[in-house]
């Protein structure tokens, strides 16, 4: 499989995730991560993903895999860059995660949607997890060994993903995922200058051509399946000014009968020493291990 050993640096932590990343310390010799660019029908180029590869890196043994999704600013080398990949790494060191790929797929400036910078959304959906699936023999091989999790629009994507397409992924979680209405005329109403650059070139540029009801998070979960949506989980902060909109969303899936675990984190605000905090949690979740995840409300 070609493992190189790529460590990342350790970022400044709260106090209650420190000690975890200090017993990681010894660890992150086996954070190991690689770089592939995976094509897709739709894509004008072949898509960078970083790829953090298990403790051990025995080429076919079994293994889950796991998709990150990162944040609007961020890149495919979020995972290592921010310190996630040394959660995980040491979570897998000492049992409390079972082995596990994360694949990382760059999907900056594409909101996870398709448009005509690209088919993202077709691609993460039907394209990425195949491609890795043949590229590490033994990972994956059913939804039931597939989870997805994002950070902020990362977590939108993900949370995309499970209402849309919920045969891919087992389990799904966001971290203060963006979620807010999109519409054209809401968009119109306070159109400015970031919106030009950010927002139009996906979701469009006038009511004729508007993608920004397509990628409602509100509208999907209206149309989604609750039989089919996998488990979902959603963590939020008090002090994050995306929580009002991640909330209510929250609120109209549980009125479906899908079920969330979600939970605000009292003081938490919309930045990466929060969502450090919050990772072990989320990836016991993901692992099935839903009685030391921090668990919320969860209805079905």
């Amino acid at each position: 499989m070609g493992c190189r050993p790529r460590v990342g640096p350790l970022m400044a932590l709260r106090p209650a995730v420190f000690a975890t990343l200090l017993a990681a310390a010894t660890a992150t010799a086996a954070v190991r991560t690689e770089s592939v660019a995976i094509p897709g029908p739709g894509m004008p180029a072949p898509v960078e993903t970083e790829v953090l590869l298990p403790p051990g890196c025995s080429p076919g043994a079994p293994a889950r895999l796991m998709v990150f999704l990162h944040d609007g600013f961020g890149s495919q080398r979020s995972l290592r860059r921010r310190g996630l990949a040394e959660i995980a790494a040491a979570m897998m060191e000492r049992g409390e995660l079972p082995a596990t790929i994360i694949a990382s797929p760059r999907i900056r400036g594409t909101f996870a949607s398709d448009s005509p910078r690209g088919a993202m959304e077709t691609f993460l959906a039907e394209h990425l997890v195949p491609a890795l699936e043949r590229r590490y023999p033994g990972a994956g091989g059913s939804p039931e060994r597939r989870s997805a999790w994002g950070i902020s629009l990362g977590g939108y994507a993900a949370l995309k993903l499970a209402l849309r397409h919920p045969g891919v992924f087992g389990r799904v979680a966001a971290l203060a995922p963006w979620v807010q209405p999109l519409s054209w005329e809401q968009y119109e109403a306070n159109r400015g200058l970031l919106g030009r650059w950010l927002l139009e070139p996906v979701f469009g540029s006038s009511r004729e051509e508007s993608r920004f009801e397509a990628n409602d998070l509100y509208r999907i979960a209206e149309s989604a399946d609750p039989a089919s949506v996998p488990p979902l989980y959603v963590r939020t902060g008090s002090e994050d000014r995306w929580e009002r909109g991640a909330l209510e969303l929250v609120r109209r899936l549980l009125e479906r009968g899908i079920a969330v675990d979600a939970a605000s984190i009292a003081g938490a605000e919309h930045d990466w020493a929060d969502w450090r905090e919050a990772t072990p949690g989320l990836l016991r979740f993901l692992s099935g291990d839903a009685t030391r995840s921090g668990g919320g409300d969860t209805v079905r």
